[in-house]
């Protein structure tokens, strides 16, 4: 076992096995997540033998190699910045246009974006002008729709929780309630509103239930009830490689 809790393992059975990471955790029961990598990671209490963490996984086999299949069939999306490529923005696809300008920024309007730049020919300057106007857009985006989502979960969370914002390969979001924050992925900025505001729900009701057991989803299911549909559609959600 690593300094962090966490474990690389292989589970043998037959001529087939497994790859997974087992990670030791305060939570209930076993826990079970594909990556979007299509890694295999595992959370147990301490308590909980291997045998029975592998007796788990065994029942979830099938499940996991259909969850990686999917991966794998994913379609990944190269992102292009040239005059004329398109992105999605809150879903919403935006063509991109590079205008020569003494001051360097971005303009989103109209189903444009248009990149302001000292010399439009200049690929590396696009990517950087790019980059700043899509963690500072992120920010604010996801800023405001935790903002408008908030007062629905204000009468067991008693502030505005604290956001920070960063490119994660494996994760939407996460919590950590008892600092009061949330993590958002900038990715984010790209998907749909109505799949953004499944992510934060989720997170908000982290607040209540750090886990995710029977009550968690049944808390979820009163703000968002149709989570799965949009968790799948999430996963689907063609997403640019940056």
């Amino acid at each position: 076992m690593t300094a962090t809790g966490k474990e690389a393992r292989v589970l043998r059975a037959g001529d087939r096995q497994l790859a997974y990471t087992l990670e030791r955790k305060a939570v209930k029961c076993i826990n079970l997540r594909i990556t979007r990598e299509g890694g295999v990671q595992v959370s147990a209490p301490a308590r909980v033998a291997i045998t029975v963490i592998e007796r788990f996984l065994l029942g979830k086999w099938e499940w996991i190699v259909a969850a990686q299949a999917r991966v794998a069939a994913r379609e990944r999306t190269p992102l292009s910045l040239q005059d004329g490529a398109t992105l999605p923005i809150e879903g919403i696809s935006h063509t991109v246009m590079g205008v020569k300008s003494a001051k360097q920024g971005a303009i989103r309007r109209d189903g444009m974006l248009m990149l302001q730049l000292r010399d439009p020919s200049d690929t590396a300057e696009r990517c950087r002008v790019f980059e700043r106007f899509w963690r500072a857009e992120a920010a604010r985006v996801l800023t405001a729709r935790v903002q408008a989502l908030y007062p629905l979960f204000a009468d067991h969370v008693q502030e505005m929780p604290v956001l920070t914002f960063r490119q994660m390969k494996s994760r939407w979001g996460s919590c950590t309630a008892a600092k009061g924050r949330i993590t958002l992925n900038t990715n984010l900025l790209f998907v749909p509103s109505a799949l953004c505001d499944y992510v934060i729900l989720h997170e908000l009701c982290h607040f209540g239930h750090q886990d995710h057991s029977a009550a968690f989803y049944r808390h979820l299911s009163h703000f968002c009830p149709d989570h799965a549909a949009a968790r799948q559609a999430l996963r689907r959600f063609p997403i640019p490689q940056i």
